[in-house]
C-alpha cells in the first residue's frame, strides 16, 4: 500500500514480481526495479511514489531475484503481456518505462518488444556482454549465470520513443554512456560532470529525483536541462568535444594542456 493505493500482484514466481497500481488518469508507467543491496533476496520495487505521481497514473512494478538484464527466459514477455493488458483495459494513451542501472537497461530494451512512448534511464548499462564491454568488471555474481545473452546490448531508438537518459562521467560510467547510440532527435543524454554511478541516491538526497523524473516523464527537454543545470555541471553528449562523444576512456592530456 502506498498512501490509499494498493499495490496489487499480478505474477509472482520464485525469480520475479509484476505488480500493479491503478491509477486515475491515461498514463501507464512501467517501473523496472535494479539489482538492490541484498544479493540473498528479491529486490525492492522502485520509484513507486514517483512512479504513481499521488495516483494520477497507472504503475507496473518489476522486480527480478536472479538480476538477468532482460535475458530471462520468460521475464520480458510477461512484462510485455501485463502492459499490454493494463493499455487495452484502461484505454492508456501514454505508456512511459523507467528504471535505475539494470532497471534502466530493462526499460531501454521494452521498445524493441512493445509500445512505450518516453524510457527515462539512470545509469544504465549498455551492455553487460564482455564482448562489447569488456572494461566491465562489476555485477559478476550475476553475469556468470547468464546461459544467453537475449538483448546484447541497448537497442538503437524505436520508431516515435523518446529517451531521458542520465549518467555520471566517471571511468565506469564512461565505458557504457560512450557507446550507447547518438540520436539527439530522440535521446536526451545528459552527462553529469564528477558524478558516478549512484546518480539515484544522489539526486535523492538532494531531493530532486521526483522534480527531475516528472519532467522527463513529461518529455519537457529544455525543462529537464535548465533543471540540472541549476545543480550541476551537466552537458548534452552531442555537445560533448568531440573526442570524448565515443572514447570509453578520458583522452589523455599532455603537460601543454592539449589532448591527445
Amino acid at each position: 500500500m502506498v498512501g490509499d493505493i494498493e499495490i496489487e500482484p499480478l505474477i509472482e514466481t520464485d525469480d520475479h514480481v509484476i505488480a500493479y497500481m491503478r491509477g486515475s488518469g491515461d498514463r501507464l508507467v512501467v517501473s523496472l526495479g535494479g539489482v538492490g543491496t541484498r544479493p540473498d533476496e528479491m529486490p525492492p520495487f522502485e520509484f513507486v511514489g514517483t512512479a504513481s505521481d499521488h495516483g494520477r497514473n497507472h504503475v507496473l512494478l518489476v522486480t527480478e531475484r536472479a538480476r538477468t538484464w532482460m535475458n530471462s527466459p520468460d521475464l520480458p514477455e510477461a512484462i510485455v503481456k501485463e502492459i499490454e493488458t493494463v493499455v487495452s483495459r484502461e484505454k492508456i494513451t501514454d505508456v512511459v518505462a523507467i528504471g535505475n542501472s539494470m532497471g534502466g537497461f530493462m526499460a531501454l530494451v521494452l521498445p524493441l518488444l512493445t509500445r512505450i512512448d518516453c524510457v527515462v534511464a539512470l545509469s544504465p548499462q549498455v551492455s553487460m556482454h564482455p564482448d562489447i564491454v569488456p572494461e566491465e568488471n562489476r555485477w559478476q555474481r550475476w553475469r556468470r549465470q547468464f546461459k544467453s545473452y537475449r538483448f546484447p546490448r541497448v537497442p538503437d531508438p524505436q520508431g516515435d520513443t523518446r529517451h531521458y537518459i542520465f549518467h555520471g562521467d566517471g571511468p565506469m560510467e564512461r565505458i557504457h554512456w560512450a557507446r550507447f547510440p547518438i540520436d539527439p532527435k530522440r535521446y536526451n543524454h545528459f552527462i553529469l560532470r564528477e558524478q558516478e554511478h549512484n546518480l539515484v541516491k544522489l539526486l535523492k538526497s538532494k531531493e530532486l529525483l521526483r522534480p527531475l523524473m516528472e519532467r522527463a516523464m513529461s518529455r519537457k527537454p529544455r525543462q529537464v536541462r535548465t533543471f540540472l543545470e541549476g545543480h550541476f555541471d551537466v552537458v548534452r553528449r552531442e555537445a560533448l568535444p568531440a573526442d570524448e562523444i565515443t572514447a570509453t576512456q578520458y583522452p589523455r592530456v599532455t603537460g601543454t594542456g592539449e589532448r591527445q
